[in-house]
């Protein structure tokens, strides 16, 4: 939680009389209030899709109108030693992290945020937003209103999304192919060889302890199970596992996300785990086990997936970053990038910071961590 005199928890934006600043523990359902009124892409930014992690670290810095309107809701956690007092927006790194605006937020209420001491109180001397698509509102307001004050804005590149229209009543064509369906049933087939193979789309009042087993199961006996150190796991990794049980508990989130299974008699074989808002659907990963590697369980489950949000009027699909060729090949294209940034309030913090945080490919704590070491140097330096 984020340790402000408890005078200050409130105040008027000196330089934007419209605004009231304020700090509230935890997560507040005005969250959802926001993504509500977002546009498609962002209406999964609610309450329990911030509290990855430990929830009762998080506080959100909140903004309204003087008429009590919300225009802003910031979940923030501490990153690194306390200490030092850096902040990041909380939430899951899938897709991005980032949060909704009201559609009424301008830059200037953002340059009158950073004014506020209440605000600067809850963001810290360092802010890490990201990874955030390019053109994304939060980032561009917060990026531009911090320049404006002459503060360090670091951003390194993180990767490229892709996407893919399936809207064949635009293009002219039909996704997937009759070639790849051909395939995906002679795959099918071959699969039925080992015993009944079943498929089943889990959303809604459908999420259960049994369901998550079985991700995690199926992880296990995945490449990321068998040949990394489980980090990057959705269901293995325990602090993620904890993310996806929360956001579920919203029962709009969980009408959102979708886990599109493949069963061979009663063994979990691969999955699907996507996200749809609108018309829009977000893959968000998929992982099969390696002992059905031949006959490309991975492939059958994304096909269905997508005949399931095509049922459901989605129109493209973001395939997330990266891309060793199978998402070109199946007709996706580059979408925006993806950026990584570091609000940083003093000027000797920027620019200690900025060659570990721009010029290296360090994991962004790592990174955060040795900038920070090399800025006590640095400040050292220059009282020695």
């Amino acid at each position: 939680m984020l340790h402000i005199d408890r005078h200050s928890l409130t105040s008027s934006a000196a330089s934007d009389a419209r605004l009231d600043i304020s700090i509230v523990p935890g997560v507040p359902g005005s969250v959802n209030e926001l993504a509500a009124q977002a546009q498609d892409s962002h209406r999964f930014l609610r309450a329990t899709w911030f509290c990855r992690g430990k929830p009762e670290t998080i506080s959100t810095l909140v903004a309204r109108r003087h008429d009590g309107s919300i225009i802003l809701a910031l979940p923030l956690r501490f990153i690194g030693p306390s200490v030092f007092g850096a902040r990041a927006l909380a939430g899951s790194y899938w897709p991005f992290r980032t949060a909704a605006l009201g559609d009424s937020f301008t830059l200037g209420d953002m340059t009158a945020l950073l004014d506020d001491p209440v605000a600067q109180a809850a963001m810290g001397p360092l802010l890490r937003l990201g990874p955030v698509y390019e053109g994304d509102r939060l980032a561009m307001v917060l990026v531009n209103a911090a320049k404006s004050k002459g503060w360090g804005v670091l951003c390194r590149a993180t990767g490229q999304s892709f996407v893919q229209n399936v809207d064949s009543t635009e293009s002219g064509a039909i996704w997937p192919s009759k070639s790849r369906r051909r395939k995906i049933r002679r795959l099918y087939a071959r699969l039925e060889e080992l015993g009944p193979v079943t498929m089943r789309t889990v959303r809604g009042a459908d999420w259960s302890r049994r369901v998550f087993c079985d991700l995690a199961h199926i992880e296990a006996k995945s490449w990321i199970g068998t040949k990394t150190d489980r980090s990057g796991a959705k269901f293995l990794n325990p602090h993620m596992l904890a993310h996806w049980k929360q956001a579920v508990v919203d029962p709009i989130l969980a009408d959102m996300l979708a886990a599109t299974i493949l069963y061979v008699g009663d063994r979990p074989a691969a999955f699907s785990l996507d996200l749809t808002t609108g018309t829009l659907q977000y893959g968000i990963a998929s992982s099969y086990d390696e002992a059905f590697s031949a006959y490309s369980p991975g492939q059958i489950v994304n096909v269905h997936a997508i005949d399931d949000g095509l049922a459901r009027g989605v129109r493209q699909i973001d395939w997330g970053a990266g891309d060793s060729g199978y998402k070109r090949e199946i007709g996706a294209a580059p979408g925006p990038a993806i950026h990584d940034f570091l609000i940083v309030r003093n000027p000797v913090l920027a620019a200690a910071l900025r060659p570990k945080w721009e010029g290296t490919s360090l994991p962004q704590r790592m990174a955060v961590m040795g900038g920070l070491a090399a800025s006590v140097v640095a400040a050292a330096a220059m009282f020695s």
